[in-house]
């Protein structure tokens, strides 16, 4: 969905105003409103979006009107297109300081007011024709409890359209299809009034007044398209600006660009990320003026021209990626380094970014040789190649396909590099040859011989590497989605380097993303190539897996060091998150796989804890899976050799949950359930325990929702509380 608003644009490198100076603000048209309607069955007349146009023979009735959601006030028959007028009236137009227009819609939207247009939404056309359809989908939020979407309409713009007395707010709403089974159209217009005065009628319950972004003490990009429309593919010519006045400086929007200022390509990219919200991920090229590529160093990360500006908008805690990359680099492989910032795209402040390094072969990046089209035979044809297991996702002109044969299992594989407009066909033949030997191999039942299976093929230790972070974050994408493989000059196919970690961590309700105690690997997954099954099984990888856990949990994994990198981003980003969710207030909000519980954590600092109590959970648990040590050994024996309370799983509950804990000798032990007031609510274990693993079921069903612990406690001192949600 392309989304195009109405601004007045910068001139690069110009001073930034906030031209917002309101001393309140005010509502003049409620979604609920008595509107003026008339279904797309034809086309309207060309002045109907005008003030003085006769629309005495509309239809007539409360807003939204619609149908199919359950948001309608007013239900229609089903209809390509739905054409809206109400008026309105203004006081004084020299109090007015700017305007809220803020749209809840099912498809796509063009607003206007006096038959101009302010703002729109997911669809093309100067005007749109009453039969043309949405660009894409797009799902109405307020009947799930969401927010409206909100549009700034500037005093610049408003000066020029509104008139003393009665004016026009004026809206057509488009389906995406003509089979859609709903249609929503819910639209409320609200003014910054400039004094005390008060005229109109009392903003929603939900309205808060916009942020005015000014300064950060994170860099500021700043794009400008200068009038273009950014698309998937190709990239546009755009003015880009950085503002970096060191640690420990505030940037201020209307600085100097003194980090970066020059020209760049940028275009969408992204698929799920890009279809679920109006807060969209960038790919970006710094460029010279002609076009060429320019190689410049950005905020610290090495010199190249390809970067990507992560919207991290499903990524309540805005640093999975960063997380992630970090503890992969922590096991010394190359990640993409990140930087965080805030962004502002024509004028408009879009909230906290990642800025990441675009996976490429580089001696700065992912040091792999780099190929031409000389290289076309001999040991120069080996390398370097990278490529991923994706998705198709319909709009393929912007994929690049590299295997599409049953012949390869799992989702198929797209070439990155040497690119597919610059491959030759030599290469794309080698590359997809060998992968395709590497899978025949695999599905055959010599896979593990040695010298003819699958060490004849891959970098055994990289595979070893990606089983442990994909599983360490629990990625519902593992394996299947952005699964980057890469083979250099001459040497073996290797996993990784690893990518998009906005579903990990306790993020998804896609593939269990909650669970904390299984293995995604074993996840029924038609998606994931089946190598994986096999290399998981093998007792050789087993071994191998489970050595280089137990190095890495010594020190690079270390809970204690993972948990102050958590921490540390956190309090690096305390100022920037509030901006960024004043922009998008989704905090407390379920969206797109938002996990159960999303409406109890309405603080940033609730979603960062919840991501660390998981990840402290997960730890565990693959310590008990896999850590080589004399106290596992003895766990799988029976050998206890202390007390421990188990997180309970599930994790929140509805109505059950199983509560595990261990005794190393006989002793009395007490298991009790309380609530937050510290009231005992039930007793589940008191008496005498031999040495042992325990499960008791813990039934909430007679219990209101909400957060209980629950405590073990022995004769002999030992203590220990955990807390758990019941959430009916």
């Amino acid at each position: 969905m392309i989304i195009t608003l109405i601004l007045i644009a910068l001139g690069f490198g110009s001073v930034f105003a906030n031209s917002n100076s309101a001393d309140h603000w005010e509502t003049v048209v409620y979604s609920s409103d008595v509107w003026k309607y008339r279904p797309g069955n034809s086309s309207p007349d060309a002045d109907w979006n005008q003030l003085y146009y006769d629309d005495t023979s509309w239809m007539e009735g409360r807003g939204g009107i619609g149908y199919g959601d359950g948001d309608d006030n007013t239900i229609i028959e089903q209809t390509i297109s739905l054409f809206l007028r109400i008026k309105f009236n203004i006081v004084d137009t020299s109090l007015i300081e700017s305007a809220l227009l803020h749209a809840d819609y099912d498809d796509a939207f063009v607003a206007y007011i006096n038959g101009v247009e302010v703002a729109r939404a997911g669809i093309s056309g100067n005007p749109p024709e009453y039969n043309k359809f949405a660009d894409s989908e797009h799902e109405a939020k307020m009947y799930g409890g969401g927010a409206p979407e909100e549009f700034e309409i500037k005093k610049e713009i408003l000066k020029n359209i509104l008139i003393p007395g009665e004016n026009l707010l004026a809206v057509q709403v488009h389906n995406a299809s003509a089979a859609s089974t709903d249609l929503s159209s819910n639209f409320f217009l609200s003014f910054g009034i400039g004094d005390s005065s008060r005229s109109y009628r009392s903003t929603p319950e939900w309205f808060d007044e916009p942020f005015e972004f000014s300064s950060s003490d994170l860099s500021i990009i700043v794009i400008d398209t200068e009038g273009g429309t950014i698309v998937h593919e190709p990239k546009i010519m755009a003015k880009m600006g950085i503002i970096y006045n060191c640690p420990g400086n505030r940037n201020n929007i209307t600085d100097p660009f003194n980090e970066y200022d020059g020209w760049i390509g940028i275009e969408y990219r992204g698929n799920a990320s890009f279809r679920i919200s109006d807060k969209k991920p960038y790919t970006i090229e710094t460029r010279k003026e002609d076009g060429s590529n320019r190689n410049v160093e950005l905020l610290g990360l090495p010199k190249e021209n390809d970067f990507v500006l992560r919207a991290v908008y499903i990524d309540k805690t805005l640093m999975r990626d960063a997380l992630a990359y970090y503890m992969y680099r922590s096991m010394g492989k190359w990640a993409p380094r990140t930087r965080h910032v805030e962004l502002v795209l024509n004028g408009e402040y879009q909230g906290v970014y990642v800025l990441e390094e675009k996976i490429k072969p580089d001696k700065n990046r992912l040091d792999i040789a780099k190929m031409d089209s000389a290289d076309t035979s001999g040991e120069a044809l080996t390398g370097g190649y990278i490529w991923c297991v994706n998705r198709r996702w319909g709009d393929e002109e912007h994929n690049d396909l590299l295997f599409d044969s049953t012949e390869a299992d799992g989702n198929p594989r797209f070439l990155k590099y040497p690119q597919p407009d610059e491959v030759m066909p030599q290469q794309l033949e080698y590359i997809r040859n060998l992968e395709q030997e590497f899978c025949d191999v695999m599905a055959g039942p010599n896979y593990n011989v040695p010298f003819i299976g699958y060490d004849k093929y891959i970098e055994v230790s990289s595979f070893i590497d990606e089983i442990i972070i994909q599983e360490l974050t629990g990625n519902s994408d593992a394996y299947s989605y952005s699964s980057y493989f890469y083979k250099d000059r001459g040497k073996k196919i290797c996993a990784g380097p690893i990518w998009d970690f906005d579903q990990a961590l306790c993020n998804s309700t896609h593939h269990n993303g909650d669970r904390y105690d299984e293995w995604r690997i074993k996840i029924p997954d038609g998606a994931r190539p089946q190598f994986w099954d096999k290399l998981f099984g093998d007792k050789e990888i087993q071994k191998q897996l489970k050595n280089k856990w137990t190095e890495y949990r010594q020190e690079s994994l270390k809970t204690e060091r993972i948990i102050a990198f958590i921490d540390s981003v956190a309090n690096y980003l305390q100022e920037a998150q509030e901006h960024n969710f004043k922009k998008w207030p989704i905090l407390g909000v379920s969206i797109w796989r938002s996990l159960p519980g999303a409406e109890e954590r309405d603080t940033y600092h609730k979603e960062v804890d919840f991501m660390k109590e998981w990840l402290i959970n997960r730890l565990e648990w693959m310590d008990v899976q896999l850590y080589q040590t004399t106290d596992v050994e003895n766990l799988s024996t029976g050998k206890i050799t202390e007390f421990k309370l188990y997180p309970n799983y599930p994790n929140p509950f509805n109505p059950s949950t199983v509560i595990k804990y261990q005794v190393p000798k006989y002793e009395k032990v007490t298991l009790k359930i309380y609530n937050t007031l510290g009231q005992e609510i039930t007793t589940l274990v008191d008496g005498l325990k031999a040495p042992g693993i325990y499960e008791e079921k813990f039934d909430g069903n007679n219990l209101p929702s909400g957060i209980y612990f629950y405590r073990l406690q022995t004769e002999s001192g030992y203590s220990d509380t955990r807390k758990f949600l019941l959430l009916k």
